[in-house]
Protein backbone atom coordinates (compact mmCIF):
# COMPACT_ATOMS: atom_id res chain seq x y z
CA UNK A 1 0.00 0.00 0.00
CA UNK A 2 0.97 3.55 -0.92
CA UNK A 3 2.57 5.17 2.49
CA UNK A 4 -0.06 7.55 3.80
CA UNK A 5 0.24 11.25 5.02
CA UNK A 6 1.60 10.99 8.79
CA UNK A 7 2.75 14.61 9.51
CA UNK A 8 -0.96 16.00 10.18
CA UNK A 9 -2.78 13.10 11.59
CA UNK A 10 -5.97 12.81 13.62
CA UNK A 11 -5.03 16.13 15.73
CA UNK A 12 -5.47 18.28 13.08
CA UNK A 13 -8.43 16.37 11.68
CA UNK A 14 -9.95 16.86 14.88
CA UNK A 15 -9.44 20.51 14.11
CA UNK A 16 -10.53 21.02 11.02
CA UNK A 17 -13.96 19.10 11.67
CA UNK A 18 -14.44 21.58 15.41
CA UNK A 19 -13.86 24.29 13.06
CA UNK A 20 -16.18 23.74 10.78
CA UNK A 21 -18.71 22.33 12.77
CA UNK A 22 -19.06 25.54 14.52
CA UNK A 23 -19.01 27.69 12.05
CA UNK A 24 -21.95 25.85 10.34
CA UNK A 25 -23.79 25.72 13.76
CA UNK A 26 -23.55 29.54 14.37
CA UNK A 27 -24.85 30.46 11.09
CA UNK A 28 -27.31 27.66 11.08
CA UNK A 29 -28.06 29.63 14.47
CA UNK A 30 -27.88 33.15 13.61
CA UNK A 31 -30.16 32.81 10.83
CA UNK A 32 -32.80 30.68 13.06
CA UNK A 33 -32.71 34.19 15.15
CA UNK A 34 -32.94 36.35 12.80
CA UNK A 35 -35.87 35.09 11.14
CA UNK A 36 -37.99 34.07 14.41
CA UNK A 37 -36.49 36.15 17.33
CA UNK A 38 -36.97 34.40 20.57
CA UNK A 39 -39.17 31.85 19.21
CA UNK A 40 -36.87 29.32 18.86
CA UNK A 41 -34.27 30.44 21.61
CA UNK A 42 -33.44 27.14 23.11
CA UNK A 43 -32.25 25.86 19.51
CA UNK A 44 -30.44 29.43 18.61
CA UNK A 45 -28.85 28.85 22.55
CA UNK A 46 -27.74 25.36 22.08
CA UNK A 47 -26.19 26.64 18.18
CA UNK A 48 -24.40 29.05 19.73
CA UNK A 49 -22.38 27.30 22.59
CA UNK A 50 -22.29 24.62 20.08
CA UNK A 51 -20.00 27.13 18.27
CA UNK A 52 -18.27 28.68 20.45
CA UNK A 53 -17.34 25.56 22.13
CA UNK A 54 -16.55 23.35 19.37
CA UNK A 55 -13.95 26.02 17.63
CA UNK A 56 -12.37 26.63 21.03
CA UNK A 57 -11.72 22.88 21.54
CA UNK A 58 -10.17 22.76 17.64
CA UNK A 59 -8.11 25.31 18.39
CA UNK A 60 -6.91 23.97 21.16
CA UNK A 61 -6.64 20.75 19.29
CA UNK A 62 -3.90 22.53 16.78
CA UNK A 63 -2.08 23.83 19.65
CA UNK A 64 -1.73 20.68 21.23
CA UNK A 65 -0.31 19.23 17.89
CA UNK A 66 1.74 21.80 17.84
CA UNK A 67 3.54 20.81 21.33
CA UNK A 68 3.71 24.35 22.71
CA UNK A 69 -0.14 25.31 23.17
CA UNK A 70 1.28 28.23 25.98
CA UNK A 71 2.40 29.98 22.75
CA UNK A 72 -1.29 30.64 22.35
CA UNK A 73 -0.99 33.64 25.06
CA UNK A 74 1.25 35.34 22.51
CA UNK A 75 -0.09 34.02 19.05
CA UNK A 76 -1.65 37.24 18.18
CA UNK A 77 1.60 39.78 18.80
CA UNK A 78 3.09 37.47 16.49
CA UNK A 79 0.94 37.22 13.18
CA UNK A 80 0.46 40.39 12.11
CA UNK A 81 1.37 39.73 8.99
CA UNK A 82 -2.64 39.93 6.78
CA UNK A 83 -1.17 38.86 4.07
CA UNK A 84 -0.48 35.72 5.39
CA UNK A 85 -3.24 33.27 5.67
CA UNK A 86 -2.30 31.89 8.55
CA UNK A 87 -2.35 35.07 10.13
CA UNK A 88 -5.74 35.80 8.91
CA UNK A 89 -6.85 32.60 9.89
CA UNK A 90 -5.65 32.90 13.65
CA UNK A 91 -7.42 36.17 13.83
CA UNK A 92 -11.12 34.75 12.08
CA UNK A 93 -10.20 31.83 14.86
CA UNK A 94 -10.24 34.74 17.74
CA UNK A 95 -12.82 36.45 16.31
CA UNK A 96 -15.67 33.28 16.17
CA UNK A 97 -14.73 32.41 19.40
CA UNK A 98 -15.56 35.93 20.66
CA UNK A 99 -18.46 36.38 18.93
CA UNK A 100 -19.94 32.94 18.98
CA UNK A 101 -19.36 33.39 22.90
CA UNK A 102 -20.86 36.95 23.21
CA UNK A 103 -23.88 35.73 21.45
CA UNK A 104 -24.12 32.77 23.12
CA UNK A 105 -24.20 34.62 26.34
CA UNK A 106 -26.88 37.09 25.47
CA UNK A 107 -29.31 34.12 24.91
CA UNK A 108 -28.01 32.26 28.39
CA UNK A 109 -30.90 32.83 31.07
CA UNK A 110 -28.84 33.21 33.86
CA UNK A 111 -26.71 36.41 31.97
CA UNK A 112 -29.81 38.18 31.21
CA UNK A 113 -30.95 37.89 34.74
CA UNK A 114 -28.02 39.39 36.04
CA UNK A 115 -27.76 42.01 33.11
CA UNK A 116 -31.67 42.95 34.48
CA UNK A 117 -30.40 43.31 37.44
CA UNK A 118 -27.00 45.71 37.29
CA UNK A 119 -26.84 46.65 33.71
CA UNK A 120 -30.47 47.16 32.71
CA UNK A 121 -29.38 49.10 29.57
CA UNK A 122 -27.75 46.23 28.37
CA UNK A 123 -30.69 44.17 29.07
CA UNK A 124 -33.23 46.43 27.10
CA UNK A 125 -30.68 46.69 24.29
CA UNK A 126 -30.75 42.81 23.90
CA UNK A 127 -32.17 42.74 20.94
CA UNK A 128 -30.14 44.78 18.95
CA UNK A 129 -26.67 43.41 20.46
CA UNK A 130 -28.02 40.04 19.16
CA UNK A 131 -28.71 41.17 15.18
CA UNK A 132 -25.36 42.80 15.56
CA UNK A 133 -23.08 39.76 16.38
CA UNK A 134 -25.25 37.32 14.20
CA UNK A 135 -24.75 39.28 11.28
CA UNK A 136 -21.06 40.04 11.42
CA UNK A 137 -20.69 36.81 13.08
CA UNK A 138 -22.16 34.96 10.40
CA UNK A 139 -19.78 36.70 7.80
CA UNK A 140 -16.86 35.24 10.01
CA UNK A 141 -17.54 31.94 10.56
CA UNK A 142 -18.32 31.49 7.48
CA UNK A 143 -14.38 32.38 6.63
CA UNK A 144 -13.41 29.97 9.38
CA UNK A 145 -15.49 27.08 7.36
CA UNK A 146 -13.61 28.59 4.39
CA UNK A 147 -10.24 28.33 6.31
CA UNK A 148 -9.95 25.13 7.39
CA UNK A 149 -9.65 24.31 3.90
CA UNK A 150 -7.44 27.05 2.63
CA UNK A 151 -4.81 25.97 5.61
CA UNK A 152 -4.61 23.15 3.77
CA UNK A 153 -4.52 24.66 0.34
CA UNK A 154 -1.78 27.02 0.35
CA UNK A 155 0.62 23.94 0.50
CA UNK A 156 2.03 23.45 -3.05
CA UNK A 157 4.05 20.33 -2.60
CA UNK A 158 1.20 18.67 -1.42
CA UNK A 159 -1.38 18.37 -5.34
CA UNK A 160 -4.94 17.05 -3.45
CA UNK A 161 -5.03 19.97 -1.08
CA UNK A 162 -3.60 22.63 -3.70
CA UNK A 163 -6.71 23.47 -4.98
CA UNK A 164 -9.59 25.70 -3.87
CA UNK A 165 -12.04 22.56 -4.84
CA UNK A 166 -10.97 21.81 -1.38
CA UNK A 167 -11.91 24.94 0.47
CA UNK A 168 -15.34 24.16 -1.20
CA UNK A 169 -15.77 20.85 0.03
CA UNK A 170 -14.51 21.60 3.48
CA UNK A 171 -17.34 24.78 3.75
CA UNK A 172 -20.44 22.69 2.15
CA UNK A 173 -19.23 19.73 4.75
CA UNK A 174 -18.87 22.35 7.56
CA UNK A 175 -22.07 24.26 6.53
CA UNK A 176 -24.02 20.34 6.61
CA UNK A 177 -22.15 19.11 9.73
CA UNK A 178 -23.00 22.32 11.55
CA UNK A 179 -27.03 22.59 10.11
CA UNK A 180 -27.01 18.71 11.08
CA UNK A 181 -26.62 18.97 15.12
CA UNK A 182 -28.99 21.91 15.30
CA UNK A 183 -31.61 20.08 13.22
CA UNK A 184 -30.60 17.12 15.99
CA UNK A 185 -31.27 19.53 18.55
CA UNK A 186 -34.07 21.08 17.21
CA UNK A 187 -36.06 17.94 16.11
CA UNK A 188 -34.86 16.40 19.91
CA UNK A 189 -34.95 19.16 22.41
CA UNK A 190 -36.78 22.03 21.19
CA UNK A 191 -40.41 22.20 22.58
CA UNK A 192 -41.78 25.74 21.15
CA UNK A 193 -44.95 25.71 19.47
CA UNK A 194 -44.13 25.78 16.07
CA UNK A 195 -40.65 23.19 16.54
CA UNK A 196 -42.34 21.02 13.65
CA UNK A 197 -42.32 23.54 11.40
CA UNK A 198 -38.61 24.69 12.03
CA UNK A 199 -37.39 20.82 11.80
CA UNK A 200 -38.92 20.62 8.27
CA UNK A 201 -36.86 23.75 6.84
CA UNK A 202 -33.85 22.66 8.49
CA UNK A 203 -33.99 18.78 6.88
CA UNK A 204 -35.06 20.99 3.54
CA UNK A 205 -31.80 22.55 4.02
CA UNK A 206 -29.64 19.39 4.94
CA UNK A 207 -31.23 17.98 1.64
CA UNK A 208 -29.78 20.66 -0.52
CA UNK A 209 -26.25 21.02 1.36
CA UNK A 210 -25.95 17.16 1.06
CA UNK A 211 -26.79 17.02 -2.32
CA UNK A 212 -23.96 20.45 -2.58
CA UNK A 213 -21.55 19.04 -0.80
CA UNK A 214 -22.21 15.57 -3.19
CA UNK A 215 -21.36 17.68 -6.02
CA UNK A 216 -18.44 19.24 -5.06
CA UNK A 217 -16.75 16.11 -3.54
CA UNK A 218 -17.40 14.38 -7.30
CA UNK A 219 -16.33 17.72 -8.74
CA UNK A 220 -12.84 17.81 -6.64
CA UNK A 221 -11.73 14.13 -7.08
CA UNK A 222 -12.70 14.43 -11.04
CA UNK A 223 -10.56 17.22 -11.69
CA UNK A 224 -7.85 16.08 -10.11
CA UNK A 225 -7.71 12.73 -11.63
CA UNK A 226 -7.38 14.96 -14.59
CA UNK A 227 -4.19 15.90 -13.30
CA UNK A 228 -0.41 15.06 -12.56
CA UNK A 229 0.04 11.38 -11.85
CA UNK A 230 0.68 12.02 -8.17
CA UNK A 231 -2.90 13.77 -8.14
CA UNK A 232 -3.83 10.14 -9.66
CA UNK A 233 -2.31 8.64 -6.90
CA UNK A 234 -3.79 10.05 -4.05
CA UNK A 235 -7.39 10.19 -5.57
CA UNK A 236 -7.16 6.13 -6.49
CA UNK A 237 -5.77 5.68 -2.85
CA UNK A 238 -9.20 7.52 -1.69
CA UNK A 239 -11.88 6.12 -4.09
CA UNK A 240 -9.94 2.44 -5.08
CA UNK A 241 -6.76 2.11 -2.93
CA UNK A 242 -6.20 1.38 0.93
CA UNK A 243 -8.63 4.04 1.99
CA UNK A 244 -11.14 3.09 -0.48
CA UNK A 245 -13.21 1.54 1.88
CA UNK A 246 -13.52 3.95 4.60
CA UNK A 247 -14.17 6.67 2.17
CA UNK A 248 -16.74 4.74 0.69
CA UNK A 249 -18.50 3.47 3.14
CA UNK A 250 -17.94 6.38 6.15
CA UNK A 251 -17.87 9.53 3.51
CA UNK A 252 -19.80 8.70 1.30
CA UNK A 253 -22.15 5.87 2.98
CA UNK A 254 -22.50 7.73 6.65
CA UNK A 255 -21.95 10.53 5.74
CA UNK A 256 -24.04 11.58 2.71
CA UNK A 257 -26.72 8.38 2.06
CA UNK A 258 -27.72 8.30 5.44
CA UNK A 259 -28.30 11.46 6.35
CA UNK A 260 -30.42 12.06 3.41
CA UNK A 261 -32.27 8.83 3.12
CA UNK A 262 -33.22 9.65 7.15
CA UNK A 263 -34.46 13.86 6.26
CA UNK A 264 -36.47 12.29 3.17
CA UNK A 265 -38.27 9.92 5.25
CA UNK A 266 -39.21 12.25 7.95
CA UNK A 267 -39.64 14.72 5.49
CA UNK A 268 -42.37 12.01 3.97
CA UNK A 269 -43.97 11.69 7.66
CA UNK A 270 -43.33 7.85 7.12
CA UNK A 271 -41.36 7.43 10.53
CA UNK A 272 -43.60 5.83 12.98
CA UNK A 273 -43.43 7.81 16.51
CA UNK A 274 -41.59 5.08 18.56
CA UNK A 275 -38.84 5.84 15.93
CA UNK A 276 -39.04 9.30 16.16
CA UNK A 277 -36.00 9.73 18.80
CA UNK A 278 -33.41 6.75 17.39
CA UNK A 279 -33.82 7.51 13.94
CA UNK A 280 -32.78 11.51 13.88
CA UNK A 281 -29.98 10.25 15.97
CA UNK A 282 -28.73 8.08 13.77
CA UNK A 283 -28.76 10.50 11.45
CA UNK A 284 -26.72 13.34 13.05
CA UNK A 285 -24.46 10.47 14.54
CA UNK A 286 -23.67 9.64 10.70
CA UNK A 287 -23.23 12.95 9.58
CA UNK A 288 -20.79 13.91 12.30
CA UNK A 289 -18.43 10.13 11.53
CA UNK A 290 -18.76 11.16 7.77
CA UNK A 291 -17.62 14.80 8.74
CA UNK A 292 -14.48 14.17 10.19
CA UNK A 293 -13.68 11.04 8.25
CA UNK A 294 -13.90 13.24 5.22
CA UNK A 295 -11.10 15.60 6.55
CA UNK A 296 -8.75 12.35 8.21
CA UNK A 297 -8.99 11.01 4.87
CA UNK A 298 -8.55 13.97 3.10
CA UNK A 299 -5.38 14.39 5.27
CA UNK A 300 -4.14 10.54 4.39
CA UNK A 301 -4.18 10.99 1.18
CA UNK A 302 -2.39 14.36 0.69
CA UNK A 303 0.87 12.64 -0.58
CA UNK A 304 3.97 14.72 -1.14
CA UNK A 305 4.45 15.44 -4.89
CA UNK A 306 7.32 13.67 -6.48
CA UNK A 307 10.56 15.05 -6.88
CA UNK A 308 11.53 14.17 -10.25
CA UNK A 309 9.05 13.72 -13.09
CA UNK A 310 8.12 10.58 -15.19
CA UNK A 311 9.68 11.66 -18.54
CA UNK A 312 13.02 12.75 -16.20
CA UNK A 313 13.09 8.78 -14.79
CA UNK A 314 12.59 7.28 -18.32
CA UNK A 315 15.17 9.44 -19.68
CA UNK A 316 17.78 8.40 -16.69
CA UNK A 317 16.86 5.13 -17.16
CA UNK A 318 17.48 5.29 -20.79
CA UNK A 319 21.24 6.49 -20.06
CA UNK A 320 21.59 4.16 -17.08
CA UNK A 321 20.71 1.35 -20.01
CA UNK A 322 23.35 3.07 -22.80
CA UNK A 323 26.20 3.28 -19.91
CA UNK A 324 25.78 -0.96 -19.51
Amino acid sequence: MVGLQTTWGWLIAVYLFLGGLGAGAFVAGAIVSLVTGERFKSTVRFAAWTSAIAIAVGVLMLLIHAGKPFRALVMFNSFDNLSSWMAIGAWLLFGAILFNGLFALLWTDKVLNWLSAHWNWAFRSRKVFRVILAVLGIFINLGVAVYTGVLLGVLPFRPLWNTWWLPALFTASALDTGVGIVTGYATLGERAEGAKKLRIVLEGCIIALIAIEGTVLYLYLSNMLKGSPDLVRSVELLTKGGLSGFFWALVVGMGLAIPLLICITQLSGLLKKRAAFIVPLIGLTSCLIGGWTLRFLVLSAGLPQSLSSPAFSQALDGVRWFIK
